[in-house]
């Protein structure tokens, strides 16, 4: 089945684009493209924006969709052509309130699917002076209160083709719906990219490219001293749901995370990006000899681990006390920013990941996302 491709176009109308330009928005650079996101593409030039998005496999096929957006006002704007920036949002995902947080422009967000899920305090604080709706879930989304959000733009999340039930319905109600599929980039760089995608929406993109160039310099500068005469540390990820442990394929972005810091990853022959479903019996056995677990889930000790099932206590790394979770910066309203700065700062994250692999690195750091779990 081949990708849906949304082919988003970006129309320029030369008396209200000039007029824009006098605004102080950030100006639109040239020949801008990506350098590592695979999920999105952008061709600028001094007419014309065209911004490709490809959505997941599993999609069903689809005509392409074409959006016209333009520096300006709304006033003498042909009916199909969105005004950039844009000025309110709604956001389907906590990754995407990283990007726009990033780039200092949370005033548009309106509404949020999760907002208990949120950490940025800026945002917490607008959600609980009721400034930002809760606007539900996928089959449970308040379809009457999006439409007197009045959003410029939705910005999608969808995991699989049911998503597409709650997409078609928002396009029926009038709204504009932008699938952004971060999650499926298959490297941390790839992933922190589609800040740029965020940019122009929001008409921050030389500011989006100065966040990602920066971004860019220290996590190579961090893969230069990954140790490499000093063994690799066996890894093993995450906790069982319901009896069944989700491992991501190998050409999942985290796994890219885990070779980066210098660590060898539990499944090497789990292939793809997306997760893959093991059962805790075969998880149970590969776990037994791993180095360092990530990512226990809700866990904030050992206790906790041993809580949920005693089998997990014969794990070598819970032996040695070499589990760590990336929970470390949860907020007021419990939401995670491994999920949402995260996104944006692979950086941290892969400094974190490499102290942790090889503790005599960065002696006298602490760690940002992650915490020792005791």
């Amino acid at each position: 089945m081949r990708n849906i491709i949304y082919i988003i176009a970006f129309a320029f109308i030369a008396i209200s684009c000039g007029e824009a330009k006098k605004s102080g928005s950030d100006s639109i650079a040239k020949h801008s493209h990506t350098k590592y996101a695979k999920g999105f593409d952008i061709i600028l030039s001094d007419s014309l924006i065209t911004v490709t998005v490809s959505t997941p496999l599993n999609f069903p096929n689809s005509e392409a969709l074409i959006y016209r957006l333009c520096l300006g006002s709304k006033t003498n704007l042909e009916p199909d052509v969105i005004s950039i920036p844009v000025k309110r949002v709604v956001c389907m995902s906590s990754t995407h309130i990283g990007f726009i947080g990033a780039l200092n422009a949370d005033s548009v967000i309106v509404g949020i699917s999760g907002t208990k899920y949120v950490n940025n305090p800026k945002v917490f604080d607008r959600i609980v002076n009721g400034k930002i709706a809760e606007v539900g879930y996928d089959q449970g989304l308040n379809y009457e209160l999006l439409s007197r959000l009045k959003p410029d733009v939705v910005f999608a999340y969808g995991v699989g083709s049911e998503s597409l039930s709650y997409i078609d319905k928002l396009k029926e109600l009038g709204l504009r719906v932008v699938m952004v599929p971060d999650y499926l980039e298959t490297s941390p760089l790839g992933r922190a990219e589609w800040i740029k995608f965020f940019g122009v929406f929001l008409g921050k993109q030389k500011l989006a490219d100065s966040i990602f160039n920066a971004v860019e310099v220290n996590y190579k500068n961090l893969c230069s001293v990954t140790p490499s005469n000093e063994s690799k540390p066996k890894v093993f990820l995450n906790m069982p749901f319901r009896d069944i442990w989700y491992f991501p394929g190998t050409e999942n972005y985290f796994v890219q995370f885990i070779s980066d810091a210098g660590g060898n990853y539990v499944f090497p022959e789990l292939k793809g990006s997306q997760s893959h479903p093991v059962s805790t019996e075969v998880a149970y056995k590969a776990g037994l000899d791993c180095d360092v677990w990530l990512n226990t889930g809700i866990a904030n000790s050992l206790g906790d681990i041993a809580a949920t099932d005693m089998r997990f206590t014969d794990f070598k790394a819970f032996k040695s006390g070499r589990v760590y979770n990336n929970n470390k910066r949860i907020g007021q309203g419990g939401g995670n920013d491994f999920w949402e700065s995260g996104v944006v700062h692979p950086d941290f994250i892969l400094r974190d990941l490499m102290k942790i692999f090889h503790p005599t690195l960065f002696p006298n750091d602490s760690l940002y996302f992650y915490k020792h779990l005791e």
